[in-house]
C-alpha cells in the first residue's frame, strides 16, 4: 500500500469529515442518548444487586462480634477479627485472583516485582497505548491481526490466572513444632515445595507429601541438588541437612501426627541430628520419631 503525503491524508481526513457531516449521526442527541440508555442500566443492575443482597441477609446475630449470613452475593458483614486465631488463611476479592496467582507463579523475592508491578504495568500500558500504536483504519479483524491478537490473549490470560488463582491455597499454615519444621517453613524450601506439616504451599518444586522421599533421596537432593534444585552444602551445616532430609522423610504424607510411610528410614539420624544443629532445627515436638 503506497505511502500517503501529509497533503494526500489530510486531504482525505477533510473528505470523510465533510461525508460524515452530511451522512453522519450527530453526536447529540444520538452519542448522549445511548450513553445515557447503558448508564442507567448499569444503574439498575448495580441497585438490584444490592437489594437482592439485603433481601437475602439472615437473623441478626444475637452476639455483637458474631457475623450475620447472607446470600450469593456475600455475607452482610463479618464476625469481629479474632487476635487469638493463628490459622486465618487471608485471601483476595475475586477481582484480584489474577494478581493473586502472578504473585504465586513470581513467589522469589528477586521475582515478586516482576509478578506485581512490571507485568500489569505492562497490560495496563498495551490496553491505553494500543489505539495509538494501532492506527489501522480498517474495521475487519481478518485484516487486523495483530490487534485481534492482543485483544484475545490478554482476556483469555487474565481469566485463566483468576480461575487458577480462586483455587489456589491461601497464606501458608502454621508449621508444626517437629523438630525441623521451622527450619524447613522458614527457609528457601518453603518458597518452592508444598509439606502439609511444614504449612508451605510452594509451587516451584514438587509436592512433597505426592512423592513421599526417603531419607538417603532427600539427603542426596538436599547436598547436591537436582535438577531445578540447588545444592546446599555450603548453606547448612552437615548436621542441618541431616535434620531437614530426616524432617522430611518422615513427616511428608504425615497423617495428623502420625509420621508418613518413609520415617523408618530416618530413624537413625532424626531427630538427634536437629538436636546437633540447634537454634530452629530442634523444634518442641512431644512425639518425634527417633531411636
Amino acid at each position: 500500500m503506497p505511502r500517503l503525503t501529509a497533503r494526500e491524508r489530510r486531504e482525505a481526513y477533510q473528505r470523510e469529515y465533510s461525508f460524515q457531516k452530511r451522512h453522519g449521526k450527530p453526536f447529540f442527541p444520538n452519542a448522549v442518548f445511548h450513553d445515557t440508555i447503558v448508564s442507567l442500566i448499569v444503574v439498575a443492575l448495580i441497585m438490584g444487586m444490592a437489594v437482592l443482597w439485603h433481601a437475602q441477609f439472615g437473623a441478626v446475630p444475637g452476639a455483637a462480634t458474631a457475623e450475620r449470613i447472607g446470600g450469593m452475593l456475600g455475607p452482610a458483614y463479618e464476625a469481629k477479627a479474632d487476635p487469638g486465631v493463628l490459622g486465618y488463611d487471608p485471601r483476595p476479592d475475586w477481582y484480584f485472583f489474577f494478581l493473586f496467582e502472578l504473585l504465586r507463579i513470581f513467589k522469589t523475592p528477586q521475582l515478586l516485582i516482576v509478578g506485581s508491578i512490571i507485568i500489569p504495568t505492562i497490560w495496563m500500558v498495551l490496553l491505553i497505548g494500543w489505539p495509538f500504536i494501532d492506527r489501522n483504519p480498517d474495521r475487519r479483524l481478518s485484516r487486523r491481526p495483530i490487534a485481534l491478537a492482543l485483544g484475545v490473549t490478554v482476556p483469555i490470560i487474565l481469566l485463566t490466572l483468576t480461575f487458577y488463582g480462586s483455587k489456589a491455597p491461601g497464606a501458608a499454615g502454621q508449621a508444626s513444632t517437629e523438630p525441623g519444621a521451622a527450619a524447613f517453613a522458614g527457609g528457601a524450601c518453603s518458597t518452592c515445595h508444598t509439606l502439609a506439616n511444614a504449612g508451605t504451599a510452594g509451587n516451584v518444586g514438587p509436592v512433597l507429601d505426592d512423592i513421599k522421599p526417603d531419607y538417603a533421596t532427600a539427603l542426596s537432593f538436599i547436598t547436591n541438588g537436582k535438577g531445578g534444585m540447588p545444592s546446599f552444602k555450603g548453606t547448612y551445616t552437615a548436621d542441618e541437612i541431616s535434620c531437614l532430609a530426616g524432617y522430611v522423610s518422615t513427616w511428608a504424607a504425615a497423617k495428623g501426627t502420625t509420621p508418613g510411610p518413609n520415617a523408618a528410614s530416618a530413624k537413625a539420624t532424626y531427630p538427634a541430628s536437629c538436636t546437633k544443629a540447634g537454634g530452629l532445627f530442634t523444634g518442641t515436638a512431644t512425639n518425634a520419631v527417633g531411636p
